[in-house]
């Protein structure tokens, strides 16, 4: 978990106001970052009683004062009493900690500290989401995964992953389609499931690493009109053959609705959000499920998160411009992805009886809500 460190030179980066280090790099994050960096340094100086900076996954050389030093401080990246229950979990079921856990602006961090007292209760599960408007009136929780890749494998059928065609040597959270959380639950004996896309400080969705990878004359046929023949993601040389483009329309999207997009549509945001939308229409058609529907959960603040970039300007409305928005423009006869604000899920924790106020107070202290 530890990164290892290259031969280059450290460079530190610190606070406004602080010596030391760099400080521009603060300059560049938005204003929600800018916020939420205060918040974690301050709650890791102050609460963790944590001094030294962590290194970057992605380039050790570079340190921050938001993320923890050591590996060793893992468990406090969580809710102290539920830290080796969460820890034990993500071993147990071979989940992929992804390598920016020490970053205390994880989403996986974030999505496991707010959802997993909820894995623990369905009752409370039941209560909160409910009432948060994220399950339908009457809905009885049954269970809550984390980084759920749908592999359950159906007579004649070998699980998600070979019918996405994804590579076989991935895992839950790594090389393969995985849902941040699903939260199962019936209502008047329908099996039904609700996807969690999980957002904390991202500026975006996502986007195709095949395409942000590739080299500029390989990226021709993705900005130009013979994307999909030629895509690089589904070519089977060095990506594996997926089947993404031969499961749209099964799984309501609309290729023909983004006729006016320039380019590949899958480039930028929506390839992370039709990636969900696959999983959904698979446990609709192969695992027999009822319903299915998608949400996007995210924190009040940021803004950035859904603005639409230029190249699908045009699914614009005048009365939605967000790229939730335009997604929910080119589906057919699916549920149309939701958008709920960690904040509405609070409010609903707050109004239920049966709350932990120790760990409404690690809530409080951890994220400022």
């Amino acid at each position: 978990m530890t990164p290892k460190i290259s031969s280059q030179e450290t460079i530190r980066h610190v606070m406004p106001g602080e010596d030391g280090g760099d400080t521009t790099w603060f300059a560049r994050q938005n204003k929600f970052e800018q916020q939420e960096l205060r918040h974690q340094v301050k709650y890791k100086r102050e609460v963790l009683k944590i001094a030294d900076d962590g290194r970057f996954a992605k380039q050790p050389e570079h340190m921050y004062p938001h993320i923890l030093p050591d590996a060793t401080d893992l468990r406090r990246v969580f809710y102290a009493p539920l830290a080796d229950c969460v820890l034990g979990y993500l071993t147990q079921e071979d989940i992929q900690q992804h390598t920016e856990l020490l970053n205390l602006k994880s989403s996986q961090a974030a999505c496991l500290n707010f959802l997993f007292p909820l894995k623990i209760s369905t009752a409370l599960a039941t209560t909160v989401l409910t009432t948060a408007g994220i399950l339908e009136a009457g809905a009885i929780v049954t269970g809550i995964e984390f980084e759920y890749t749908a592999q359950e494998e159906m007579k004649g059928d070998k699980g998600c992953t070979e019918w996405l065609g994804e590579p076989p040597g991935g895992k839950r959270g790594q090389n393969r389609t995985s849902i941040d959380a699903a939260i199962f639950w019936n209502k008047d004996g329908r099996k039904c499931a609700t996807l969690v896309e999980w957002k904390y400080t991202e500026r975006n969705f996502g986007s195709c690493s095949a395409f942000g990878k590739a080299k500029k004359p390989q990226k021709q046929p993705c900005l130009g009109g013979a994307y999909e023949k030629l895509c690089i993601i589904t070519d089977g040389k060095r990506n594996h053959d997926r089947n993404y483009w031969r499961l749209l329309a099964e799984s309501g999207i609309d290729l023909d609705k983004m006729k006016a997009v320039s380019g590949c549509p899958f480039r930028g945001p929506f390839y992370q959000l039709m990636r969900q939308f696959l999983v959904a229409s698979y446990m609709r058609s192969k695992l027999k499920f009822n319903y299915v529907d998608v949400i996007d959960v995210h924190f009040h603040g940021n803004e950035a998160l859904c603005e639409m970039p230029d190249e699908l300007l045009s699914l614009a409305t005048a009365s939605d411009t967000t790229i939730v928005g335009a997604w929910n423009s080119v589906l057919a006869d699916v549920p149309a992805m939701r958008e709920i604000e960690v904040q509405k899920l609070m409010s609903a924790y707050d109004a239920s009886p049966q709350t932990d106020p120790d760990w409404r107070k690690y809530i409080q202290s951890r994220y400022n809500i």
